[in-house]
């Protein structure tokens, strides 16, 4: 999505706020039904990551939330339940981020956890480190 290149250059150089501030606005900027926006989803992710790297979790869950509104629309393979669970492995839900996680991992065959931290893999066999 095109629109969404300012917040990435802002987190590219370290302006936190300033890059939620324009994901934000381009989010209401967007009709009623986001769903029907092609990759509005994306939106979604880069409020999150931003929100996750400022520590300010609970907001980051409403924003993982709204994306399963896409789940139709992106022929559902497991990226919403991976989102979320992503926000609530660093909330400390670890039963319920492995429960997400499960359900991510079923839907994709596995694919949705590539090229991802591994804590997330290590989670669903069981193996937490402190």
């Amino acid at each position: 999505m095109e629109a969404l290149k300012p917040a990435g250059l802002l987190y590219s150089s370290g302006h936190l706020e300033e890059a939620l501030s324009v994901v934000e606005a381009l989010w209401d900027r967007l009709p009623t039904d986001k769903g029907a926006v092609p990759n509005a989803y994306l939106a979604v992710e880069y409020a999150v990551g931003l929100l996750v790297r400022l520590s300010r979790l609970p907001e980051a869950r409403a924003w993982a939330e709204r994306g399963f509104a896409f789940r139709e629309k992106r022929h559902d393979l497991g990226e919403a339940e991976f989102l979320l669970a992503k926000v609530e492995y660093e909330l400390g839900n670890l039963a319920e981020a492995r429960r997400l996680l499960v359900a991510a991992s079923e839907k994709s065959r596995g694919r949705v956890l590539r090229s991802e931290d591994p804590k997330y893999r290590a989670l669903i066999r069981g193996v937490v480190e402190g």
